[in-house]
């Protein structure tokens, strides 16, 4: 049974490791007095974001079975489905697609489904965008389509950038969409009132950058150039090791490692470790602890073009305590 008031979607998208993730915990913080109902979407079919995002009293839902904008959008809509005969009225939905996603698609999905759209309505279209990295990937289809389609660009990681790019990198956002507004930020820091509620959606907009939107033959292609890889391992692994390959890795196949994150189960420690990283850029961190009967199991994925399978096998080897 549709509802008077369609719930209002939040639709977050942007490139490998532009802080999407940093963002959605910021919102959650900030809608805590919310029913939200979060889904992400992985690249490939591991769940990491999943020790990322924050506890909250939020339902998470991850969809890894493949890229939200390609096969299972029939999922996506199934899941929607089934929100809806929740007992509690939802107050919103934020939906993480993963990097590689061309929000077309997605959009597409709240347009052509009868029942979704009497039931959903998307109030805004948000794409992270890695201040520090995304000129490297500007030619390429995805990151170029989540600008375009963008109501809001959030130019995030502005600190690791000089005034000069500041303003280049602006004019460079402004020929590619000139309808969105722009913010700068560090951390996904933007206030979530200037995020959320504004009905900020342009259907116009939309249809302007793909007049194939509201047709049911639309496709999309990924740059099959990029690939994924998830390792996982049992045993606990030597946290010098660690330090070691990932210095290594940053070093030499830093240009082609899009995003690599994951989960460590390190020796003689009680909590996780929990890392991610951009090309050059690495960081990790202290996550939970692990709990009592829960399996303790190191999980890593790497997202990038021209990747050696065999070779990061090895190296993740390596790292065994």
């Amino acid at each position: 049974m549709s509802q008077k008031t369609p719930i209002p979607v939040t639709i977050l998208t942007g490139f490998l490791g532009a802080g999407k993730t940093t963002l959605l915990n910021k919102l959650l913080h900030d809608l805590s007095d919310q029913k939200v109902a979060v889904i992400i979407n992985e690249f490939g079919d591991t769940s990491i974001d999943s020790h990322l995002v924050v506890s909250t009293k939020e339902e998470i839902i991850e969809i890894n079975s493949g890229c939200i904008c390609c096969n299972v959008r029939g999922d996506l809509i199934n899941l929607l489905d089934n929100l809806m005969k929740q007992e509690d009225k939802l107050d919103r939905v934020v939906i993480e697609t993963t990097g590689m996603a061309n929000p077309a698609p997605v959009i597409q999905t709240f347009l052509m489904d009868e029942k979704t759209a009497d039931s959903f309505e998307i109030d805004s279209v948000i794409t992270m965008v890695d201040a520090k990295h995304i000129g490297q990937h500007l030619q390429e289809e995805e990151p170029a389509q989540q600008i375009a389609f963008a109501d809001v660009l959030l130019v995030n990681k502005t600190d690791l950038i000089s005034e000069a790019e500041k303003r280049e990198l602006e004019q460079q956002l402004l020929q590619m969409n000139p309808n969105a507004k722009q913010f700068h930020t560090t951390y996904g820091n933007v206030e979530t009132k200037d995020l959320i509620g504004k009905k900020s959606f342009d259907l116009d907009h939309a249809l302007n950058i793909d007049p194939n939107l509201l047709k049911e033959t639309h496709h999309h292609h990924h740059n099959h150039q990029v690939t994924s890889f998830v390792f996982q391992e049992d045993r606990p692994l030597d946290l010098d090791k660690v330090n070691k390959w990932f210095a290594y890795l940053v070093r030499i196949k830093g240009e082609s490692l899009y995003r690599y994150k994951g989960v460590l189960s390190i020796k003689q420690l009680d909590k996780k470790v929990v890392f991610q990283g951009v090309h050059m850029l690495f960081a990790g961190t202290e996550g939970d602890i692990w709990k009592k009967g829960e399996k303790r199991q190191s999980e890593v994925v790497f997202i990038g073009k021209h990747l050696d399978q065999e070779e990061l096998e090895k190296g993740f080897q390596y790292c065994l305590a």
